[in-house]
């Protein structure tokens, strides 16, 4: 071979480029952690307002008759103020209503009617109903004491003190202080009645100048 014969030239890389290539690699790494850093966080904070949504939600309340405590239920005992919320709102039922709510009013009311009583108002509802609407007439009851419950054997006694006016249309028939006397039973628990009590006998009683 001769000593004038060009030799292949061999690549070079200058020091830049390499400089640049692995700069830009950096950078693209910088890049991907960045954005792994970002994804981390924001599921750190969805984690974190989950927690506090939850601790600060409201827990339900389930009441259990008989229960004397919380996590304790005694079988058999219903407090006294149950039943006395019980009648209460079982009676300012019963007995406000005008001819538009009538029917409801004995729909919703009967469900916590124990079958004797029932029986008792089922055979006269639909003349009294048809009374109601025919002639107009609305019942409005007001308490003017807290009332009284009783017990005797497992059989309570409310006692109200009100007073009931009735109406025809816009006129005033009646407006008379009444005794109201509900006798409350214990029940078994279902669907349509949560409560475990109903009503098995309505009695009223008239008050003169306050005084039976």
């Amino acid at each position: 071979m001769s000593i004038d014969q060009p030799v292949a030239a061999q690549p070079f890389r200058a020091k830049s480029t390499l400089f640049f290539e692995r700069y830009a690699a950096a950078e693209h790494q910088n890049v991907q952690m960045k954005l792994m850093i970002g994804l981390l966080s924001a599921l750190v904070l969805v984690l974190f307002v989950g927690f506090v949504y939850l601790a600060s939600r409201p827990k339900s309340i389930y009441y259990v008759p008989g229960a004397t405590s919380a996590g304790i239920s005694d079988p058999g005992i219903v407090p006294s103020a149950s039943v006395r919320s019980f009648a209460v709102a079982w009676l300012m039922e019963w007995l406000n209503f005008t001819p538009d709510t009538v029917e409801g009013v004995y729909a919703r009311s009967s469900k916590f009617m124990a079958p004797g009583m029932l029986a008792q108002v089922h055979a006269r509802a639909a003349d009294e109903l048809e009374k109601v609407r025919r002639d107009r007439l609305s019942s409005v009851f007001m308490l003017s004491q807290e009332p009284q419950v009783e017990e005797d054997k497992g059989v309570f006694r409310v006692i109200f003190e009100g007073r009931r006016g009735v109406y025809m249309g816009k006129e005033e028939m009646s407006v008379e202080s009444q005794r109201i006397i509900l006798t409350v039973l214990r029940s078994a628990v279902t669907k349509e009645n949560p409560f475990a009590l109903s009503i098995s006998d309505i009695r009223k009683e008239e008050v003169e100048n306050g005084k039976s």
